[in-house]
């Protein structure tokens, strides 16, 4: 321990004296060990730090496991009272889902619903829960109680709320009188019976606001909305996420064998198409579970990472390596004098840990600041709603974990970065060394195949890297620049429902026609239309079809993407008509069965065919009385018009087949989902946006809107590819940071020890171009072994991204080629530097060195 303290202080002390190389060094590996420890802070926050919950090792999320092998989280209610009530190995099991809704009194103004706005009116994000979701998660109160178990049973007979702590003190002032009060939430009152403690966020990063039992579900979802009234008696409406908690004793293996023998009786007894066949419990412990579906997400990300702590490491080796030649006269005596290799070797790597440790209590220091700084940023440059953005619990307060991983990461950096200098330093030649022979042993390292390799290593991480950051790059390029065959700016839609208890749909339908026609008096209005599902906003509606001729198979029933519109639809999103011709409103209004299809379904339908004329079933239309979803015998279309292919749903997917068919005014009252108007103006939306509300104030006081931008829908879909490529192109930039400094503090190190040559060099007549090209030629060939080896491993890296790649080869060549290019001069201007610097010396000065 006393010998461990020398080497402390004198590897203090020796650090002390070279405060350049000191702060060249710390600042490296703080770069390094920082990415390392960002990451770590996020990936503890989802993965490793339990939530606030009693006993979160027993908290189990379920998902169902489908025919396909796909999996579903949600589950229908009838569903879950049977996995509830037949189980024996969980104590108990809890349903939810999220919900959002208007906060308080309708605003008298015109507002977007989609932000906070001040005065009475917020919208909010909560949950809908089952009676026992407290008690089962072990969640204790700062006011009132939780829900009742008679709460949990009568459809919508007990209006009761419960709030966050959060929202509460946000909100309210913390003010303890709140129990007992009604509020509104999207007009329907609620009586505030209960408020969480501080710490209670949920089992979701995103806590919500408010909690309202499960039983008031039609309350808090427009009439004809997702499994609007279905959900209480139908099997296949999925509605509701589960989470369960095991008895003592009971392994989560045993657990999901049980839940699976369940799932199997449910599968016999209701074999209904896309039926659960099996369940798969995950831990519910943390946010995230780490599984095999995420795995291809994470893997690159903490490859990358990784590789930049690799690149820091080679980059203090290469200086440590430098160093310890300068050291030659020194680590000679040394051993002349009889102290062991092991000591020597001991001594080097002790300073070399000293500096990563500096480099990591840096970086930790820099980390906290860094994400601190950063959070609130990032978390409001995302495009969704604020109330969102502030409900977010995402805990990055360092723990033991985070500085546990600091540690091990500066001790490792600090043994990478040192044993190999300390190795190659610590058997020097002894007669040349003690002679103090610089020019000969920089000859000996200026040779040096461990620098060489440390050399190559440092450009090939750093190609990888940036070919990665490229291939992401011009993958959001792709994505922003590709065509859906949709128009996306100056649109925006709009929802609509009466604010009663009591919902009536023929009503809201009557209404919602009556403010489509007013809304294409307003000025700067271009066209108005209606349509059943709105643009960009997730996978489009599927729906059996028959064709004429074809025998009906059940097992591989012919299927199509559909939607049902009105005929302005197509003017107001811009998609273009390749051949035949639209419906009009006069057909609409008479029932006439007609369809208009895009190309890619004309192509697989009737390939080598016209379509134009032909005939299709499709079996989730209203014409004849209602949809007829089971596929038997559902209603003729001719087809008269073929549209130009879109992207409909989501902007990395093409609609392999689309289906446009008429919305027809007796789809109105049949009780399909709600029906959305879409409003494209001349120039601007805001003006036309903000006279929405009140023309639909003006057609009944009760009538409220909710807007959306269509231009909204495409950035969210854009945000996480925008993400994916900053954070690359930053990892990036920070390896190409680190590749240019150790290029560059090579290259000045070589021309350093190689001062006496260049002297006789000069001296018999050298050309300052000369000088120039030998340092070039050095630098250059390490780079083009480098770059060799950093595009085999962009080769194995892109294979990694291809899963994100939209319509891009993970091989483009503009990516690759590019990149490569672009290393390649900045390697030779951080190698050009020195090269000049060797022109200056004077030989005189030179000879006389040594």
């Amino acid at each position: 321990m006393n010998t461990l303290w020398q080497d402390l202080r004198y590897g203090a002390r020796t650090l002390l004296k070279k405060p350049g190389f000191t702060l060249i060094a710390v600042f490296t590996l703080a770069l390094g060990i920082g990415v390392n420890t960002a990451l770590f802070t996020v990936f503890d926050a989802f993965v490793l730090k339990p939530l606030p919950l009693k006993d979160p090792d027993s908290i189990v999320k379920i998902s169902g496991r489908m025919p396909d092998g796909g999996r579903n989280r949600l589950f229908s209610y009838l569903d879950y009272l049977d996995y509830r009530d037949r189980n024996h190995v969980l104590e108990g099991l809890v349903a939810w889902n999220k919900v959002a809704g208007v906060f308080g009194e309708k605003p008298a103004g015109p507002m977007d619903d989609s932000f906070i706005v001040a005065g009475s009116h917020e919208y909010i994000f909560g949950q809908i829960v089952s009676g026992n979701y407290f008690s089962v998660l072990g969640a204790e109160m700062a006011l009132g109680r939780a829900f009742l178990p008679e709460e949990d049973r009568g459809l919508g007979e007990h209006p009761v709320m419960m709030l966050s702590y959060g929202f509460w003190q946000r909100r309210f002032n913390a003010d303890p009188s709140i129990i007992g009060k009604t509020l509104k939430l999207t007009g329907q009152p609620y009586t505030v019976i209960g408020v969480t403690a501080r710490e209670f966020i949920g089992t979701e990063p995103d806590a919500p606001q408010f909690w309202v039992p499960l039983m008031m579900r039609d309350q808090t979802h427009q009439a004809g909305s997702w499994n609007h009234k279905l959900w209480l008696t139908e099997r296949n409406a999925d509605s509701f996420a589960l989470v369960g908690r095991l008895k003592p004793g009971v392994s989560r293996r045993q657990a999901q064998a049980e839940m699976n023998v369940i799932a199997e009786q449910l599968a016999r007894s209701y074999p209904e198409r896309n039926r659960k066949i099996g369940v798969s419990l995950s831990g519910g412990a943390t946010f995230v579970e780490i599984n095999g579906e995420l795995t291809p997400l994470v893997a690159p990300l903490v490859l990358a990472v990784g590789l930049i702590l690799l690149m820091a490491c080679a980059n203090v080796a290469n200086l440590l390596l430098a160093r310890a030649a300068t050291r030659g006269s020194e680590i000679a005596v040394r051993l002349a004098l009889g102290a062991s290799r092991w000591r020597i070797i001991r001594q080097l790597l002790t300073e070399s840990v000293l500096l990563s440790a500096l480099g990591g209590a840096a970086e930790l220091l820099l980390t906290i600041w860094t994400l601190d700084a950063l959070y609130p940023v990032v978390m409001s440059r995302l495009p969704i709603p604020r109330a969102m953005i502030e409900s977010f619990a995402l805990n990055l307060d360092p723990d033991y974990r985070i500085f546990g991983f600091a540690l091990l990461a500066s001790l490792v950096a600090g043994i990478a970065a040192g044993l190999a200098p300390a190795l190659q330093a610590s058997r020097p030649n002894l007669t040349p060394a003690l002679k103090d022979e610089g020019s000969t042993l920089g000859q000996h390292l200026s040779q040096s195949r461990l620098r060489n390799a440390l050399v190559v290593t440092q450009v090939a991480v750093c190609l990888t890297l940036l070919i990665a950051a490229g291939l992401l790059v011009r993958n959001l390029q792709r994505a922003q620049t590709i065509d859906t065959g949709l128009e996306t700016a100056n649109i925006f839609t709009i929802s609509s429902g009466l604010q009663t208890s009591q919902k009536d749909v023929v009503r809201e339908a009557e209404l919602r026609r009556q403010l489509a026609a007013r809304l294409r008096g307003l000025p700067g209005v271009k066209a108005v239309s209606q349509a059943e599902r709105q643009p960009l906003t997730g996978r489009p509606n599927l729906t059996r079809v028959t064709l004429p001729g074809q025998a009906r198979r059940d097992d591989q029933p012919l299927q199509a993407n559909y939607n049902l519109v009105s005929p302005e639809y197509f003017d107001t999103l811009g998609i273009r008509l390749t051949r035949g011709r639209f419906f009009t409103e006069q057909e609409v209004r008479a029932n006439v069965p007609v369809v208009v299809i895009s190309e890619s379904t004309a192509r697989r339908f009737w390939p080598n065919e016209e379509a134009i004329g032909k005939r299709i079933g499709v079996a989730a239309t209203p014409l004849g009385g209602g949809a007829n979803e089971s596929g038997v015998n559902p209603p003729q279309f001719e087809v008269i018009g073929v549209t130009r292919d879109t992207r409909s749903g989501w902007v990395w997917e093409k609609d392999e087949t689309f289906i446009y068919a008429p919305l027809y005014a007796s789809s109105q009252s049949v009780g399909r989902p709600n029906e959305y108007i879409l409003v494209r103006t001349e120039g601007d939306t805001r003006q036309a946006m903000a006279a929405v509300r009140g023309e639909a104030e003006a057609i009944d006081p009760n009538l409220f809107v909710t807007l959306r931008r269509v231009s909204d829908s495409l950035a969210m879909q854009m945000a996480p590819f925008e993400a994916l490529a900053q954070v690359a192109g930053a990892l990036g930039m920070l390896a190409l940071l680190v590749a240019s400094v150790g290029l560059y503090g090579v290259m000045s190190f070589i021309v350093n020890q190689r001062t006496r040559e260049i002297g006789i060099r000069v001296a018999l007549g050298a050309q300052r171009a000369d000088v120039i090209r030998l340092f070039l030629k050095q630098g250059m060939k390490l780079t083009v072994i480098g770059v060799v080896f950093g595009l085999l491993g962009a080769v194995a890296i892109s294979r990694l991204l291809a899963v994100v790649l939209i319509d891009l080869s993970p091989f483009d060549p503009l990516a690759f080629g590019g990149v490569a290019v672009f290393l390649s001069i900045v390697a030779l201007l951080a190698c050009y530097a020195p090269a000049r610097w060797a022109t200056k010396v004077d030989p005189v000065v030179a000879l006389r060195r040594e």
